[in-house]
């Protein structure tokens, strides 16, 4: 009868069908298997594929009936070899299923650690003196209830399954040979961090060995590689001296001996490969000594864990090559990244010392063209080494462009190299190994090492020092051609940045001119060249300089400084005049001869006593002459405040070429500006010197000249009748110049010669109109306005010859015109004009004006009429003068300063 399965109803798990047929194909099997242990495998496979874990385990009591050892295995190859055959004590076998690892036999938790497995279902069968154990091992997720009643089935199906067998007296057929098993497993010892621990350990455990340790050879003899079962710091004398004399034999050998690990008296040495890496010791209590049979399979076992630990080895020995290759191509990889040739090859350098084990490494770059070789990196060299590389290039390459490691025993009996005998002697180099640097077919240097003896390389050394060539090679290829482009990059940026400050300047020259041609005023030029200078060149600030009139002094006319923060105080010391007899100063304005300020004192003394200081700290200055080609009209000073950007020869040189430039227009601003004072001078001789004073009425005027240089046509007179009433007249003469001041001259007698004769508007006008008419020359007019205006009762009488007509503005901010038609005087004779009137309150204005006031211009647009009435309304309460002045000023600010045209503006308030 089988015992010690789950109690579960049917009705709560049930097989599919694909996991029936699974467990049917198992017991078929098994039913028709030669030995126990195949049936067991078939069940074992089964129970994997029923409940789906990673690991399937069947154990059987073994001979001894104290414990189960695993007899079949479902798990990959590797690791089913290494489980097969572990062992579980009887007495720590569970009497129920078990599903918690924490809770299972140490031997269970062992393989759960190993394999890591977090999900376990173990499955303990009992049946007549005979034991089984089916234990699942998988990570995720828990084993369900149908999983769990097929592996019930499989244990109860491996209980019957021995029993059967036992009948038949075949029991024996379970058992594989254990170290045969255990040699498999080192297949799993390779990956393993210590495969002597693994060694020891499999050993041990299928030998049924108390404890084992694993001898390695040493120069100074066995040294306890690893030990299970024992601690290694214990003494282990006795077990050494056993395990030196078995190093001759060839196969495991049994000896009784005294003083052996945990008090066993029998040790069984193997020593391992030919020559022997070591010995392998097992030891036993004395009467479980090996038998015969066990021995011979301990010597297969040897033979395996001898080629496992040789091959660990050499995969050790590999993997550190291979890291000393990875540090040294990582070199190469992050140079060519970084493209840093020095830094690259002074690494390579220290790294092939180490690598080699010499102290005496260098890399070699041949020069321009095809040069010799040059230094670029070494260590522990000195004298002429570099000549002894260039001779080992010659020979590596040889005729048929050789391009492998050479290498040479002994340098002084070579008799390749006897031209540099002398030069090797000198440098103290004995011997030598040397590989060309190629890259894309060029020869681009040799890497060399000389070691104190005789070269001893091997065939990895020499195979690494020939890719690390290559790389090196390439990696220098690549810096110098990084390097050509960047310096033809920055040549080309040099260029770029010339051919853009020749812009500049040609564009601060066109500039310049430009600014020139937009003003004719003195001032506004010269505070164009000093700002120009500044922005263009890039200095601090700039100073124009004219002589007074005298020419007693250099009077500074114009200041430009780039800081305003600083302005201030840099103006207080560079607008102190400098005498005009000062030597430097004549020389300028003689032989047009540019000067530098020196921070000496004197030199500081003979131009700007207050700027010496600020020189001697660093600031630099020159002063270059403004000149035409007859006359040096002004000077200009430059200067840096900024040590460490000190005035140039070229920017000096500019800025001669700048105030060239603008020596034209300063002197043609100098010529307008004394023609404008003459043409201004004349005009206002012929406008009213004084205003009438009439009881009743406030008289104010205001006339602004326009930007122009000719004089203007805009006149208007006063004049008191005899009647007591107040004659005004505002006209504006055709053209400009001197034949606008002749007409207007002609206007300004015909009304101081009529207004008393004909002192009513309309009568006025007509006969104005026939005067003119015969006076004035072929195509030229005079517009006209003339009011009459009594200062007592406030009546207005007004007539126009095609003028603007005067605007009234009223106390409570209304205008209106006072509207009055004609044609303009000297076009046709015998005209008659309509004349208007109109009553002045107390607080009211009349305002006559010329056209240069609604005709102001800005940006195409007009001031206008209604711009005229809405300041009119708005300053009505201003004295006439005042508005007057209002008037014009509002105009020039909508013209942007400068007016296109004279105008005049004339008030009569009552009062």
């Amino acid at each position: 009868m089988v015992t010690g399965l789950l109690d579960i109803d049917s009705r709560d798990a049930r097989l599919g069908a694909s996991s029936l047929a699974a467990l049917v194909r198992a017991v078929t099997t098994a039913a028709g298997s030669a030995s126990a242990s195949e049936g067991l495998r078939a069940l074992a496979e089964a129970a994997q594929a029923v409940s789906g874990a990673e690991i399937a385990l069947v154990r059987a009591l073994d001979e001894g009936g104290a414990q189960l050892e695993a007899v079949a295995v479902a798990a990959p190859s590797a690791l089913a070899a290494e489980l097969h055959g572990t062992v579980l004590p009887a007495a720590e076998l569970p009497d129920a299923p078990l599903d918690d690892l924490a809770r299972a036999p140490a031997a269970v938790r062992r393989i759960g650690e190993h394999t890591g497995a977090t999900r376990l279902f173990l499955v303990p069968a009992r049946a007549d003196g005979f034991a089984v154990s089916v234990e699942l091992f998988r990570s995720g997720e828990p084993f369900g209830a149908e999983q769990r009643l097929g592996a019930e089935l499989c244990a109860a199906q491996a209980a019957l399954l021995l029993r059967a067998f036992a009948a038949g007296g075949d029991v024996s057929s379970l058992a594989r040979p254990a170290l045969e098993l255990a040699g498999e497993a080192l297949v799993v010892a390779l990956q393993e961090e210590d495969a002597a621990a693994e060694v020891v350990r499999l050993a041990a455990g299928v030998a049924g060995a108390s404890a084992s340790v694993l001898w390695e050879s040493g120069e100074e003899g066995l040294v306890c590689a690893a030990s299970w079962g024992v601690d290694a710091a214990s003494g282990l004398g006795p077990a050494r001296d056993v395990a030196e004399r078995s190093l001759g034999e060839l196969g495991p050998i049994s000896a009784h001996a005294a003083g052996l690990p945990q008090d066993c008296a029998v040790s069984t040495t193997l020593p391992l490969g030919r020559p022997p890496l070591g010995v392998l010791q097992l030891f036993h209590p004395a009467g479980e000594e090996p038998e015969a049979e066990q021995l011979t399979r301990l010597a297969t076992f040897g033979v395996r864990a001898a080629h496992a630990l040789r091959t660990r080895e050499r995969a050790r020995q590999l993997a550190l090559e291979l890291e000393r290759t990875r540090a040294l191509l990582e070199v190469i990889v992050q140079a060519t990244a970084e493209l840093s040739v020095a830094h690259t090859l002074e690494i390579a350098v220290e790294r092939v010392a180490e690598l080699l084990g010499v102290d005496r490494v260098a890399v070699y770059l041949r020069g321009p063209g095809e040069g010799e070789l040059e230094e670029a990196a070494s260590r522990g060299l000195a004298g002429p080494h570099a000549r002894v590389a260039d001779r080992l290039l010659d020979i590596a390459l040889g005729p048929s462009q050789e391009r492998t490691v050479l290498e040479v025993a002994e340098v002084g009996r070579d008799r390749r190299l006897a031209a540099v005998e002398a030069a090797s002697r000198e440098a103290g180099i004995g011997s030598a190994l040397a590989v060309p640097l190629m890259a894309r077919g060029d020869v681009v240097g040799l890497l060399a090492a000389y070691p104190a003896g005789r070269p001893e390389v091997g065939e990895h050394e020499t195979a690494l020092l020939a890719a690390l060539a290559g790389q090196l090679a390439v990696a220098v290829q690549n810096a110098q051609l990084h390097e050509q482009a960047t310096r033809l990059g920055e040549e080309r940026e040099a260029a770029l940045a010339a051919e853009r400050a020749a812009a500049r300047r040609i564009r601060a020259l066109y500039e310049v001119s430009r600014s020139f041609a937009q003003s004719l005023r003195l001032d506004e030029t010269l505070e164009a060249l000093a700002r120009t200078v500044v922005e263009v060149l890039d200095i601090d600030a700039a100073v124009v300089r004219m002589p007074d009139e005298r020419r007693e002094q250099l009077v500074p006319l114009a200041v430009h400084v780039r800081d305003a923060p600083f302005a201030e105080p840099v103006r207080t010391i560079l607008t102190q005049p400098v005498p005009f007899g000062q030597r430097n100063v004549q020389r300028l304005f003689r032989e047009r001869r540019a000067f530098r300020l020196g921070s000496g004192r004197t030199s500081g003394e003979q131009y700007l006593p207050a700027l010496v200081p600020f020189l001697e700290k660093g600031w630099t200055a020159a002063v270059v002459p403004v000149a035409l080609p007859t006359e040096v009209v002004a000077s200009l000073g430059i200067f840096s405040f900024r040590p460490g950007s000190p005035l140039a020869q070229e920017t000096v040189e500019a800025a001669t070429a700048l105030a060239g430039q603008a020596a034209l227009a300063i002197d043609n601003a100098r010529l307008y500006q004394q023609q404008k004072q003459f043409a201004d001078t004349m005009q206002r001789s012929l406008l009213p010197h004084s205003r009438p004073v009439i009881e009743g009425l406030e008289v104010g005027e205001v006339y602004e000249p326009s930007a122009r240089v000719d004089v203007g046509g805009d006149v208007y007179d006063y004049l008191a009748l005899e009647d007591g009433r107040l004659a005004v007249v505002l006209g504006d003469v055709t053209g400009h110049g001197v034949d606008a001041t002749a007409d207007m001259a002609m206007a300004k007698f015909v009304f101081r010669s009529l207004a008393r004769e004909h002192p009513e508007p309309s009568d006025f006008l007509a006969s104005a109109n026939d005067v003119i008419c015969s006076e004035i020359a072929a195509g030229k007019f005079i517009s006209m306005s003339y009011v009459v205006v009594d200062g007592g009762s406030g009546r207005i009488s007004g007539a126009s010859a095609g003028h603007p007509a005067p605007r009234i503005v009223l106390r409570d901010g209304s205008t209106r015109s006072l509207e009055a038609h004609g044609l303009v005087l000297g076009i046709d004779p015998g005209q008659e004009y309509a004349e208007s009137h109109e009553e002045l309150a107390p607080g009211s204005s009349l305002v006559l004006y010329t056209d240069g006031v609604v005709e102001a211009r800005r940006d195409g647009e007009l001031y206008g009429d209604d711009r005229l009435d809405a300041l009119l309304a708005e300053r009505r309460a201003l004295p006439a003068r005042a508005l007057a002045a209002a008037v014009a000023e509002d105009a020039r600010e909508f013209a942007g300063g400068d007016l296109s045209d004279d105008l005049a503006v004339v008030v009569i308030r009552k009062t």
